[in-house]
């Protein structure tokens, strides 16, 4: 008998497999059905692991098929849903054509996959020329980019809601894209809308850049407090962000990590405007989060008494907190907490963060990222851990002007990238 792939074990099919690139692999399992059986476990199963999907019929009609019985797109354990920003397939219509597609592929995975869900799912948003090609985020996109990135996360939560499919490990709602987030109000109903379902009982991480609306929708229903403050405040639109989140506790009971970033869109935002009365009648509401562990909060305008409140409420273990901005009060009640030998921080890491106007600088050794005028300040980032981490923390803020450097205006232009828009220009200046 002459030799044959086919009477090889499986165990060194699979080995055979490391060695060659996918095309070849391809090409292997076409030889026969029981060397295309061999070939599909193990190492070739992962390819089909993680998968990115634009949100338009053409690829989310080749998710439905390869997500079909006896196909390996049932293997999809890690699912990247992207909004493409200038495709022609928008409106109400084609959402409702992306939804039926989208639920079609996301039940195929729940009734045909080996565990019957995502290990994790991320929004993305991507913007498109014309001619099909990449092309950099501008102000004049941005209206559309926010408006594809509000359609990519509706249709993606309608499917998962009439589908069921659960998301274990990460849910990943634009994180790390840069000039993009959701608009914070589209939070609000997922807590009644998966009240009932297990979806995201299970979940690990959720990680989410939020921003205010772009524009206020017509006829809105925010609450009273706020329909009086109007668009003025970013301190009161990120309040109500954390409240929501806060709130989906209850559909997120298991959740071990919570990383929120705030991105700024509202230039003409008055930032040391005092605050309406009806500021004080909103209140963040308690947390369930028992098994929450890390808590990351970048770029949030936010009161002293808020900043406080929160960190009661989710009482994580280790806690980064970079680019805050307190708009009012100052850090002195929450370092002080912090430290305390009963409250279960055991890490911090704390980085650029404002009081006001002003860069916080800590008294430790070290020098600040870049000079002032007649006066040495300390680093504006601290670390501790394990036995450092009870110790006192001490700070200083500065009036003083900076002294003009190149290190200085790389670091204005990567905050103005990563959080929009802010009043670091108002910081002083030489």
């Amino acid at each position: 008998m002459e030799p044959s792939l086919e009477a090889l074990p499986i165990e060194l099919v699979g080995h055979i497999v490391t060695l060659i690139d996918l095309r070849d692999i391809v090409s292997l399992r076409l030889t026969s059905r029981n060397v295309e059986s061999k070939v599909s476990q193990q190492h070739f199963a992962r390819y089909f692991n993680h998968k990115n999907v634009e949100l338009a019929p053409g690829p989310l009609e080749d998710m439905v098929h390869i997500t079909s019985q006896g196909h390996l797109g049932c293997l999809l354990q890690h699912c990247t849903i992207t909004g493409v920003v200038g495709s022609e397939m928008s409106g109400i219509q084609n959402d409702d054509e992306h939804l039926r597609l989208l639920t079609r592929a996301f039940s195929n995975l729940k009734q045909r996959s080996p565990k019957g869900r995502l290990a994790s799912l991320c929004l993305r948003v991507d913007v498109r020329s014309r001619d099909s090609t990449s092309e950099s985020d501008g102000p004049s996109l941005r209206e559309s980019v926010w408006a594809t990135a509000l359609q990519t996360f509706n249709v993606t939560m309608a499917a998962l809601h009439a589908s069921q499919l659960p998301v274990d490990e990460h849910l990943d709602i634009y994180d790390g894209v840069l000039r993009c987030s959701l608009a914070y109000d589209a939070l609000l109903p997922l807590t009644q809308q998966f009240s009932s379902m297990s979806v995201f009982s299970s979940l690990k991480k959720l990680t989410v850049s939020l921003s205010s609306p772009f524009k206020e929708p017509e006829g809105s229903t925010l609450d009273s407090a706020i329909s009086k403050l109007g668009r003025s405040s970013q301190t009161v639109h990120g309040k109500l962000a954390l409240r929501d989140l806060l709130n989906m506790s209850s559909i997120m009971p298991k959740l071990e990590s919570l990383d929120v970033h705030w991105y700024n869109i509202i230039t003409h935002d008055t930032y040391n405007a005092p605050l309406d009365p009806y500021y004080s009648v909103l209140q963040l509401g308690q947390s369930n989060f028992a098994c929450l562990k890390t808590c990351s909060l970048r770029g949030v305008y936010i009161l002293e008494s808020d900043l406080l409140g929160l960190i009661k409420a989710v009482h994580p273990s280790a806690l980064t907190m970079t680019d805050i901005r307190l708009t009012s009060g100052t850090y002195s009640s929450i370092f002080e907490y912090m430290t305390l030998p009963d409250t279960p921080i055991t890490y911090y890491h704390l980085d650029d963060l404002r009081q006001g106007l002003n860069l916080v600088h800590f008294d430790v050794p070290g020098k600040a990222k870049f000079p002032y005028r007649n006066v040495t300040m300390g680093p504006s980032t601290l670390t501790r851990q394990q036995n450092e981490v009870k110790e006192a923390i001490r700070y200083r803020i500065t009036y003083g002007r900076f002294l003009g450097s190149g290190e200085r205006m790389r670091w204005w232009k990567r905050k103005n990238q990563e959080f929009g828009p802010s009043n670091y220009r108002k910081l002083p200046m030489p």
